[in-house]
């Protein structure tokens, strides 16, 4: 959330899932798919005080074209063929091929950076390169972070969409979920980045100060196999394997009800158009069944031959594996300790074994694994099935390989026609659901926590936390509002319209105002006697919801022109009268 308020995409998502320009007040695509010219907001600035021009997007484009395949931006950097600046604010970005996705995963996924600092940076240093003191063009102004303590953000006063009321972002770290839970009750944090216990859910309703936002993942939580090893290569294995987990259980008893089965096409079924509806349930179609499973390890050849009551290889060498999980997430430690529990029960040597983030990640990155539990990894775009499951994708860690499934998942990208690339993502989700390169054991359901009794205009919408960078550029504090307006969600509205050569988008938003383990953020504001705009061209504001200002010399002078007039009025009246 930090890095997301304080640089810029070109373009973002917004709450309607239209696309809507963020640095770019306006974009058109060619026919063919191939080009994007965007114009851009002339009083865009760095945070050190350099105008942001076009050279900039230029630089981040053709940095990602260059060396996004040593980034975990790999799966981009092919379809970007050239960019270049057509003047000032004004830049095209040319692909080698149509990407159906690239405004809502490029557009809206890449941060724009600052040539005259990055250009400093060799291609040697990128991997390791970890931006201590970022400068972005964001509505936030990195300020401070001392590690494991708390990340400090200050408002860009100067930011082209129009400054927040926010004056300063502060993101404690705090580990522990009571004393989480304990500083938001007493009003220290006014939202919680985190999913709160579920347990504490009913308490946390009776508080008339406090309020809960549900979200459900668009990625899941789920287990790697490590395809590049025995036995996790075999299809019949992760078959057992699936039949050895209860996703009910693991929704009911774990999760509390706050999650949806594991899809075994892997996109959740709220993902609409996308997710394919005929695929069964895995508990439909691979139901809860040990001695289904035992039956498929023996189909394989792993049975137990020394009589030890473990299963050992076909050679019979002994079989031991190890599921890892993330030691901070007590809800995946326990479907870790249930899943090794089900495999020991039909002849597995199966440990469990917890891990602290960074040793999990090692293990991850290095492939030194059995099987693995981890979480996240999803999109509003089916594209995230290419970078998951194809051979070389950036999040297949598993490494699973099917020659079958990498044309679809490179035929889906390039397909710009809707409803053809739906036919091809269904296709798709089929051959995940019998190839199972992935245990998907739940769609979790975030529950958020934030108060209200110090800020107004959170805006909220299905796939976003409150703390969502459309809230940060809305929230006002309520002490300072002496008016009773009351806010209003945003509003967008769209606009196409068609010129010979290319079609041209222009996103309008009109707004009536009305973010480990895990991140705090509190608040903080001073006396906001401005009126903030989400944009100089295609945003407007309708209401500000700052305090009522007291009359300024403008107005006087307003007051007193219309008094020179009237007694000019007056005059040319007796003047004429004496005629």
């Amino acid at each position: 959330m930090v890095i997301s308020v304080v640089y810029d995409t070109l373009t973002t998502i917004a709450p309607d899932g239209n696309v809507v320009g963020v640095l770019a007040k306006s974009f058109e695509v060619s026919k063919d798919g191939k080009t994007y010219i965007f114009h851009l907001f002339e009083n865009a600035t760095w945070h050190d005080g350099v105008p942001l021009t076009a050279e900039d997007v230029v630089f981040t484009y053709k940095f990602l074209r260059d060396y996004g395949n040593i980034t975990r931006w790999k799966d981009y950097a092919p379809y970007i063929k050239d960019a270049k600046a057509l003047d000032n604010y004004t830049v095209e970005i040319d692909l080698t091929e149509p990407y159906a996705p690239f405004l809502t995963m490029v557009a809206s996924g890449i941060f724009i950076v600052p040539e005259h600092i990055w250009s400093n940076i060799t291609p040697s240093q990128i991997p390791t390169y970890k931006n201590e003191h970022p400068i972005g063009s964001g509505p936030f102004i990195f300020k401070e972070h001392v590690p494991q303590q708390y990340y400090l953000l200050v408002a860009n006063t100067k930011y082209h969409l129009g400054r927040p009321y926010i004056d300063t972002l502060i993101y404690p770290i705090i580990s522990n979920p009571d004393a989480m839970l304990l500083a938001l009750r007493k009003g220290e944090v006014d939202d919680v980045t985190w999913s709160v216990p579920y347990a504490t859910v009913p308490d946390l309703l009776k508080d008339p100060n406090i309020k809960i936002w549900n979200v459900t993942e668009l990625g899941a939580r789920f287990m790697y196999f490590n395809c590049l090893r025995y036995p996790m290569n075999e299809t019949l294995f992760r078959l057992a394997v699936h039949y050895s987990i209860n996703l009910t259980e693991i929704v009911n008893l774990v999760y509390q009800g706050f999650a949806l089965p594991g899809s075994l096409g892997r996109l959740p079924p709220i993902l609409q158009p996308w997710a394919n509806p005929n695929i069964p349930p895995k508990e439909v179609k691979y139901p809860f069944n040990l001695t289904k499973a035992a039956e498929l390890l023996d189909r394989l050849g792993l049975k137990d031959v020394n009589g030890d009551g473990w299963r050992e290889k076909p050679d019979g060498t002994p079989l031991k594996l190890v599921i890892y999980s993330p030691s901070y997430d007590p809800l995946r430690v326990r479907v870790g300790e249930i899943l090794a529990s089900n495999l020991k029960k039909i002849g597995l040597n199966v440990v469990h074994q917890p891990l602290e983030w960074t040793t999990l990640v090692s293990k991850l990155d290095s492939g030194d694994f059995d099987m693995l539990i981890i979480g996240g990894i999803g999109s509003q775009d089916p594209d995230i099935l290419r970078m998951l499951f194809s051979t070389n994708g950036t999040w297949n860690s598993g490494h699973c390989s099917f020659p079958d499934l990498d044309p679809l998942l490179y035929q889906q990208a390039v397909t710009v026609d809707l409803e053809a690339r739906k036919q091809i993502v269904w296709k798709i989700q089929e051959k995940i659901a019998e190839y199972l390169p992935l245990l998907n054991f739940v769609h979790q359901q975030f529950v958020f926590a934030y108060r209200t009794d110090k800020w107004a205009g959170w805006i909220l919408y299905p796939l976003a936390s409150p703390d969502n960078w459309f809230s940060l550029l809305s929230l006002y504090n309520i002490q300072l509002q002496k008016t009773n307006i009351t806010p209003t969600a945003i509003v967008y509205t769209q606009t196409t319209t068609t010129p010979v050569a290319t079609p041209t988008i222009t996103p309008t938003l009109t707004t009536s105002i009305a973010p480990t383990t895990t991140a705090i953020s509190t608040i903080t504001t001073g006396s906001p006697t401005y009126t903030p705009i989400l944009s100089t061209t295609t945003y407007m504001t309708a209401t500000s919801p700052a305090p009522a200002p007291a009359p300024t010399w403008s107005i006087m002078a307003v007051i007193a022109v219309i008094i020179l007039v009237v007694i000019i009025g007056i005059i040319v009246y007796l003047v004429r009268r004496r005629r």
